[in-house]
Parts: C-alpha cells; sequence; structure tokens
C-alpha cells in the first residue's frame, strides 16, 4: 500500500492534529464551529428522522435503536471531548516538550526509538484511514447495489421491491421504502451523511489511540532512561537521576491530562457499546439472515474493534508504568549512595501505584474490563431474546 510519507519524523502526531484541524477540533478556536455543524448535520440527518418519525415495526426498531446509539457514540463522544479543549491542548504541549527533551537532550538510542514510534503511529494511521474509508463505502454502497439488483431481477412490475435502507429511518416526508425516486435522492443524501458519521468515529478513535500510545511511550521512555543510569559518569549520576525524576512526573502528569480529558468518553463508549452488542445481535436472531444483516455486521464489527482497541493500549499504559518500577529494580541501585537510594525508593513507589485511563473513574479500561463487558453483554442479550 502506498502511502503519504511522514514529513516530519520528529514532530508528535502530525497527522492526527492535521486531521483534527479539519474537524475544528485544534488549532484556530475561531474554527470550532466546523465541529459543530458537523454536529447539527448528524442531528439533522440521523437523531431528528429516528425519534420524530419512529419505525414501521419492531423488529426496524431495534435496528434503529441501535444504529443511534451506534452514530451517537461517535459524535456525543467528539462533543465531551471538545468540551476538554483546554486540557488536550495542555495534554499535547507537554508530549511535545517531552518529545523535544527526548530528541535533544538525551541518549541517541532513546531518540531512535521516539522516531521509531512517530513512524510507527504515522502509518498505521493512515492504513487505518483508508480501512476506514473503505468500509463506509461498502456501508453506502451495498444497500444501492442490493435495492437496484431486486428492481433488474424483478420480472413482476406489480410486486413490490424490498428498499434496503443504509440507515432504519424516515427521512422526514420522503416514501424512501415505496418509492424508487424518493429511495434516490435518499440514498444520494445518505453519500455526505455515510462519510461524514464514518470521519468523526475515526477521528475519535485515532484520537484516544494516539494520545494513550504516546503516553505510553514516555513511560517506556523513563523505563529506557533507568537503564542507561549505569553508563552516566560518577560525578552526573545523581544529577541524572534528578532529571529522570522529573521526567517521570512529566509523564504522570501526562496521563493525568489523559485521563481527565477522556475519562467520560471511556464511560459513555462502555455503556452504549453493551447496548449496542445486545441490540444488534438480538436483531439478528430475531430476523435472521437477511439482505440488512452485512451493514449489521459492519457496525458490530467497527464497535467490537474501537473497544478492544482502547482496552488493549489500556492495558499497554499500565504495563508500562509497571516497567518504570521494574526498571528501577533492575539496576544497580545498590551500588548507589544513600541519597540516590532514597529517590529512587521514591520513583519506584511513584510507579507502582496503579496508574492508566479510567471509564468515569469508576473501571480502568483494560483487555480485562473487556472481558467482562462480553459476559455482561451475553448476559443482558439473553434476557431481551426471551422477551421476544
Amino acid at each position: 500500500m502506498v502511502l503519504p510519507r511522514l514529513k516530519d519524523e520528529r514532530a508528535v502526531m502530525p497527522f492526527l492534529l492535521r486531521i483534527q484541524t479539519i474537524a475544528g477540533l485544534w488549532g484556530d478556536r475561531s474554527q470550532r464551529y466546523r465541529f459543530y455543524l458537523i454536529f447539527v448535520y448528524f442531528c439533522l440527518m440521523v437523531v431528528l428522522p429516528k425519534v420524530l418519525f419512529g419505525y414501521p415495526d419492531l423488529e426496524i426498531a431495534v435496528r434503529g435503536t441501535a444504529e443511534l446509539m451506534f452514530e451517537s457514540n461517535a459524535f456525543f463522544g467528539m462533543l465531551m471531548f471538545s468540551f476538554q479543549r483546554d486540557n488536550y491542548e495542555k495534554l499535547v504541549h507537554q508530549l511535545q516538550d517531552l518529545a523535544t527533551l527526548v530528541l535533544q537532550d538525551l541518549p541517541t538510542e532513546l531518540g531512535q526509538y521516539l522516531i521509531a514510534v512517530n513512524r510507527r503511529m504515522d502509518r498505521t494511521s493512515k492504513i487505518y484511514c483508508c480501512c476506514h474509508f473503505s468500509m463506509a463505502t461498502f456501508f453506502w454502497f451495498m444497500p444501492v447495489w442490493t435495492t437496484y439488483s431486486a428492481y433488474k431481477a424483478s420480472s413482476n412490475s406489480s410486486e413490490p421491491v424490498e428498499h434496503v435502507l443504509h440507515l432504519e429511518e424516515e427521512l422526514y416526508f420522503l416514501h424512501i421504502r415505496t418509492s424508487i425516486v424518493h429511495y434516490t435522492f435518499y440514498a444520494a443524501i445518505m453519500w455526505p451523511t455515510i462519510y461524514t458519521l464514518g470521519f468523526t468515529g475515526g477521528t475519535k478513535l485515532l484520537t484516544i489511540f494516539s494520545n494513550v500510545k504516546y503516553c505510553s511511550a514516555m513511560l517506556k521512555l523513563v523505563a529506557l532512561r533507568i537503564q542507561c543510569l549505569a553508563r552516566a559518569e560518577q560525578d552526573e549520576v545523581e544529577k541524572e537521576l534528578d532529571k529522570i525524576i522529573s521526567m517521570h512526573q512529566r509523564a504522570l502528569d501526562c496521563v493525568f491530562l489523559l485521563e481527565t480529558t477522556f475519562r467520560w468518553v471511556f464511560f459513555v463508549q462502555f455503556i452504549q457499546c453493551t447496548m449496542i452488542w445486545c441490540s444488534l445481535i438480538l436483531y439478528i436472531a430475531v430476523t435472521g439472515l437477511s439482505s440488512t444483516v452485512a451493514n449489521v455486521c459492519v457496525q458490530i464489527i467497527l464497535v467490537t474493534v474501537e473497544t478492544y482497541g482502547y482496552c488493549y493500549f489500556g492495558t499497554d499504559l499500565t504495563t508500562e508504568s509497571y516497567n518504570v518500577a521494574l526498571a528501577v529494580y533492575d539496576s544497580d541501585w545498590y551500588k548507589f549512595s544513600v541519597s540516590m537510594r532514597r529517590k529512587l525508593r521514591l520513583l519506584l513507589q511513584r510507579s507502582q501505584k496503579p496508574l492508566g485511563v479510567t471509564a468515569g473513574k469508576f473501571r480502568f479500561v483494560n483487555v480485562a474490563q473487556f472481558g467482562k463487558m462480553l459476559k455482561m453483554s451475553y448476559s443482558f442479550y439473553v434476557v431481551l431474546k426471551e422477551q421476544f
């Protein structure tokens, strides 16, 4: 896959910040209206039609409600993120300052590690955007292709043809379930709508993934710097340790800002993910295999990958925080002076404290929590299935 090159390998999350600038979530604050316009468009094209015009039957209502939760998850998550703009800017500036410190003042191998992280994050982000764009295209194309193929294959002009909708909703006063003209107009409207939904969801996922990974990388660099402590000059060791303690504190400040910025985004994500899993799987169980199942499966895959990704990177962040403690323990601490041992003990105590991002300050976001969510969702699904 041919991807645009990373222009500045020393820059902190340049691709993400460029996307956020397009959405009005970074850069000039006078451009914030862009995101709010996107949010209003979402409300007009998705929320209001689903809420005001209802559904023709229960099966469609289940799918429509699940879709509303799925799309609201991205938009309301980014809305809450926009309210934390000040904390997020502090976080990015802190990360940029730490990156400058690593690249200019620390040993070459630490700078090379950070550059490798920058390259990997940039490439992964661009590949994800390509995949996300492809899935959005598939999500828009499949209903249109299925519907027009059904018309082409229909031999009886009096027999009604089922219109496969992108989103289960009644789009204001259009007769999109019965009129092919209205359906064509609806499909044209859905084209920018689907890509807007995909863009917002992708921006949310990249924002969280990139920032959590970068905080993990900073903790990793602290551990690597501790490992390099033994190579320092004898008369410079204690000064170097003071700088390591300062760097560790700045990394902890980054994690605190990260947790403050995204804690309620994670909280809503976990609640809505459980509800979406139950609703969509219930929809498939009730309706069986049909022409609409492909789009439903896309939604299940997206929300599952997104939630697991948050939990995976949350686990990685916690692991890197404990690795700082391991690096201290594995150092030749017994060879250092008494004052240095005290400082190392302080560093050890700080790094042994559980560290990570939480969902509303209730639960840590990690892989173990993801497993508990799956079990809980299945329990809810069994109860709901008995009611249908």
